[in-house]
């Protein structure tokens, strides 16, 4: 009883872990792998560092805690005339050899040209990430949506390969009971079982490919297939521009913020600064206890009258943003060829699927008639292979046809950065 417990328990897991998915499944199941995942977290790091230049702009607070301690007194705050003069009446003065100095500090910038720069840049770079991220998201599921239709096509060819062996035996049934009666040789024998190794051995690479096939969809979606998934064309994917050309124009723009942002390191900035502080010591010369408080705010004005290193950055930059101009064309150049040259492929692939239709049913027409006449002696055997081989690969041409049909469909999507699971179902 335990044994049949056991493998009925195998049975469920297997059953839960290794099914035919459907479509949506897999495309669903994209967004949930560790490789997406990270192209999210780059989205949130995006979202930080855009918060972070912000924060350069707000006000910044500290407390702060110091003991010093020297080698001759010195005094807890400048000294006024007033409380220099009391030395000679035998009051305490500021003055110690140690010192504990505590407060506030506090610094904000006015005006910094250079930081309201780096946040346009940010922002420019928090889009980019997130353009990013619907990128690697559309070229999963695109890379899904072609490795399904490449197993479908490999099934679909496993089938025509096992109908054809089903042909092929019962001719060389027949051919064996010809061969017993002396009527046809035993070498007609071994040319039609040699055509069935070589049936066998498509086959095994089949298998073999099928299985690679397998193990790709498993590492984009987790999930074990056992069969290929179902899928129609709901709609053909459209867009008026290019998601990879978008993803290079930030680039290119956030390089020019960049440009920007070194020529603004050359500016004047205004900034407000100061601190409270409380100092304790002892005074050198009466041994009491001391206080004295001491607070002061600025306003900085700074600006740069040298500094070698910012022509260098300014012309990095400028190189920079140059190469993200000439990406930027070489990707606009390559994205609309693409498109042009998919638009016209589909016509052709929809062409050579009709082709292969009609192919198939002339070949399965002519292979009837040569079955029959082989049978009868009216037809060699080597003529009757033929007409065999021509039905398997007018049945390889359609299913050919069909899975680049699909993969124009997958590269279309991720061009146009169309979600997948509103074009296929």
């Amino acid at each position: 009883m335990k044994r049949y417990f056991f493998i009925a328990v195998l049975a469920v897991f297997w059953n839960a872990n290794c099914r035919a998915a459907s479509i949506g499944d897999l495309l669903d199941a994209t967004a949930r792998q560790p490789g997406y995942e990270a192209s999210a977290l780059s989205v949130r790091e995006s979202d930080l560092q855009r918060e972070r230049t912000t924060g350069l702009l707000l006000p910044k607070l500290g407390l702060f805690g110091r003991l010093e301690s020297y080698d001759s007194p010195t005094n807890l705050r400048p000294v006024t005339p007033t409380e220099a003069g009391r030395a000679a009446y035998g009051e305490a003065v500021p003055f110690s050899d140690n010192i504990l100095r505590y407060g506030l500090n506090f610094d904000a910038p006015l005006y910094v040209r250079e930081l309201y720069v780096l946040r346009q840049k940010a922002m420019l770079l928090q889009e980019k990430a997130e353009t990013d991220r619907q990128l690697d998201l559309i070229g999963r599921q695109a890379s899904v949506v072609s490795l399904n239709s490449a197993l479908t096509y490999l099934q679909a060819l496993e089938s025509a390969i096992d109908a054809r062996r089903a042909s092929l035996g019962k001719t060389l049934d027949d051919m064996s009971i010809k061969v017993k009666t002396g009527r046809s040789p035993e070498s007609e024998l071994l040319k039609i079982q040699k055509t069935l190794n070589d049936l066998d051995q498509q086959r095994n690479d089949l298998d073999a490919k099928r299985l690679d096939t397998l193990r790709e969809i498993h590492s984009l979606t987790g999930i074990e297939l056992t069969a290929a998934a179902e899928m129609a064309l709901a709609q053909p994917p459209d867009g008026a521009s290019y998601l990879p050309v978008t993803a290079a124009q930030y680039n290119t723009d956030a390089a020019e913020k960049e440009v920007q942002r070194r020529r603004a390191a050359r500016w004047p900035t205004l900034a407000v600064t100061g601190f409270v502080s409380g100092n304790d010591g002892e005074a050198y010369n009466t041994d009491s206890h001391i206080y004295r408080s001491y607070n002061e705010i600025a306003l900085v004005l700074k600006f740069p009258l040298f500094d070698r290193t910012l022509s260098a950055d300014e012309s990095i930059a400028r190189i920079q943003l140059e190469k993200a101009k000439r990406h930027l064309e070489q990707t606009r150049l390559d994205m609309a060829a693409l498109a042009t040259t998919l638009d016209r492929k589909i016509p052709v692939v929809e062409k050579s699927i009709d082709l292969a239709e009609k192919s198939i049913a002339d070949s399965q027409s002519l292979l009837s008639v040569a079955q029959v006449a082989v049978r009868s002696g009216r037809m060699t055997t080597e003529d009757y292979l033929r007409y065999e081989s021509d039905a398997l690969a007018a049945q390889a041409s359609l299913y050919q046809a069909r899975q680049q049909k699909w993969q124009i469909v997958a590269q279309q999507a991720a061009l146009y950065g169309t979600d997948l699971k509103g074009v296929v179902r």
